[in-house]
């Protein structure tokens, strides 16, 4: 089998293409920063996995969101119809909303830029393309991941601000998990041909989150409940604003936000990697790097 891969030199892309290059899978590679934007696909490839996209914040322009998160897949999805192969698309479960427990029925209310140009990818994938199976995975982490570490290096300094008392819950998704769910998504497999949340096996509270990094990091944590009122009013400060309180922190950590994963276990997909376990590889890996 040929696979074609998108967003290859990004996190999950990297996991992905080792994934199937050990598994004997032929991978074409490609990626906006080192090939440019799409045009066409070699006549013989029998699936294509997109797991390209332009992360919000950042200097990201409404421009690049849409030609990354909407023009890319479009364009895959033409040329998969063409070629009568199936599109695997990696969106996002912030679709939905800072909802908790979402499914994936829920009506699309996204929350940033980011989100809203995850929103019409889906809408157009779901009225162009013949095969697709769209996967949302929720807040996906490991060994690697340059997103996540500020937030090891936080509890890295020995205390941590929650906002209000850590109590807002998430779901922690291990790459590797992810990738799984990819390869499931093949055709035959049971995630062929549907939409679906992917996440971790554990739902985890802030506090929880930084208390297991803590372990991993072999260093005790002290905790900062701020009320969410003061953590709004350090926000207004702009550039004074310590940086430990963030507005993407807030808007990640202030609330529940996780999904809701039961249709694709009705499948007979459950992911299996703990926070616990994945976090103690996490920091090995960022002190190989000299990250941490």
């Amino acid at each position: 089998m040929i696979v074609f891969l998108t967003g290859a030199t990004g996190f999950i892309g990297k996991y992905i293409k080792a994934e199937l290059v050990s598994k004997g899978q032929e991978v074409i590679s490609h990626s906006l920063s080192q090939n440019g934007a799409f045009k066409k696909l070699p006549d013989d490839i029998d699936i294509v996995i997109n797991s390209a996209g332009r992360l919000g914040g950042q200097n990201a322009s409404n421009q690049e969101l849409t030609d990354a998160n909407v023009n890319l897949p479009v364009a895959l999805a033409k040329e998969c119809n063409r070629l009568s192969i199936p599109l695997i698309h990696l969106s996002t479960p912030g679709v939905t909303g800072l909802i908790p427990n979402a499914n994936e029925d829920q009506p699309y209310e996204p929350l940033g830029e980011y989100e809203a140009s995850k929103v019409e990818a889906e809408k157009q994938l779901k009225l162009l393309c013949k095969k697709l199976t769209i996967l949302r995975p929720d807040f996906v982490f490991g060994p690697g991941d340059k997103h996540k570490l500020p937030l090891f290096k936080q509890v890295n300094k020995g205390w941590f601000p929650l906002v209000g008392l850590g109590s807002a819950k998430t779901r922690p998704t291990d790459v590797r998990d992810v990738v799984n769910a990819v390869i499931e998504s093949f055709p035959g497999k049971p995630l062929a041909d549907g939409l679906y949340n992917i996440g971790g096996p554990n739902i985890l509270t802030v506090k929880n989150i930084a208390e297991q990094i803590s372990i991993a990091l072999g260093k005790s944590v002290q905790f900062y409940p701020i009320p969410r009122i003061v953590f709004k009013i350090a926000l207004a400060f702009g550039p004074l604003c310590p940086k430990a309180i963030s507005k993407s922190r807030y808007q990640l950590f202030g609330a529940d936000r996780y999904c809701n994963t039961e249709k694709a276990a009705k499948k007979g997909f459950i992911a299996s990697r703990s926070f616990a376990i994945t976090a103690i590889e996490a920091v090995t890996d960022y002190k190989k790097q000299g990250l941490l």
